[in-house]
């Protein structure tokens, strides 16, 4: 029999690597994703045996990450640990987190103990543990105020977008789709598990490719570019993209684009 093969997704650099060095001392197979989307094509690439997840990362979070797989009937099967500086109760109390057991973050050498020990349980007994016998370093624990103030801040703003008539797409560095609003997948005809980790071309069809790359390698290459329109004919509508560069300070970060439907 194989060693059981750890798929561990945090954005935290030293974290990552002192954990995952840790996991292969202890005769696991370890794979390593930084954010969400990372986390979403290692799955669909190689779909390990468990998945150790962050909660709070960028581009597409660990609760999103959690709802897709749940969601996929190809990858619901696989065990998921969340460690966050969360409550396991104020996570289990996110819409679409359902996680096979939670672990506190807090000091290395402790964190590796209760995740180590989270792992091995599910390996004995399996998945559809009780939550009270599926959460590790909980005692005496202090929630840490800051995660869950950005996480408060972050649903507000995914409220605002959700609620929003104009379709809204977000797309990393790399033109990868992490974000789209439900007004956006209504007018593209999508699900929103097609698109996530998609090339931002994919949302719009193969006919315009050409014209959706040149408009995001202009607003990547020329910082001085505020915006590029694209005009879109889609299941009988027409849609007016606006393409929007995201700059902090001088590094590029991808693309935001606002949809409307111009057909009348």
């Amino acid at each position: 029999m194989g060693k059981t093969s750890i798929l561990l997704v945090d954005d935290d650099r030293f974290f990552r690597e002192a954990l995952g060095e840790f996991l292969k001392e202890q005769g696991y197979e370890v794979r390593r994703a930084t954010d969400g989307l990372e986390a979403l094509a290692a799955v669909r690439d190689e779909p390990p045996d468990l998945i150790l997840l962050d909660l709070i990362m960028p581009k597409v979070d660990g609760g999103r990450v959690c709802r897709y797989l749940r969601e996929d009937p190809r990858f619901q099967h696989i065990p998921i640990v969340i460690f966050s500086g969360l409550s396991a109760r104020d996570i289990a109390g996110l819409p679409g987190v359902s996680a096979d057991a939670y672990v506190a973050k807090g000091p290395l050498q402790i964190v590796t103990k209760n995740v180590l020990s989270a792992i091995q349980h599910l390996e004995a007994h399996g998945r559809s543990i009780p939550l009270d016998e599926s959460v590790y370093g909980y005692e005496g624990f202090r929630p840490r105020r800051m995660v869950g103030e950005l996480l408060s801040l972050k649903r507000h703003y995914d409220l605002l977008l959700r609620t929003m008539s104009e379709g809204v797409l977000e797309a990393d560095e790399e033109d990868r789709i992490f974000y789209v609003n439900p007004a956006a997948l209504a007018m593209l005809g999508k699900e929103e598990h097609e698109l996530i980790g998609a090339s931002l071309w994919e949302a719009f069809g193969p006919a315009y490719q050409d014209e959706v790359e040149r408009a995001a390698e202009r607003l990547r290459s020329e910082s001085t570019s505020k915006r590029q329109e694209v005009v879109i004919s889609l299941r009988g509508k027409l849609l007016k993209g606006i393409f929007g560069p995201l700059w902090d300070n001088e590094a590029y970060r991808g693309l935001l684009v606002v949809l409307d439907d111009v057909s009348y």
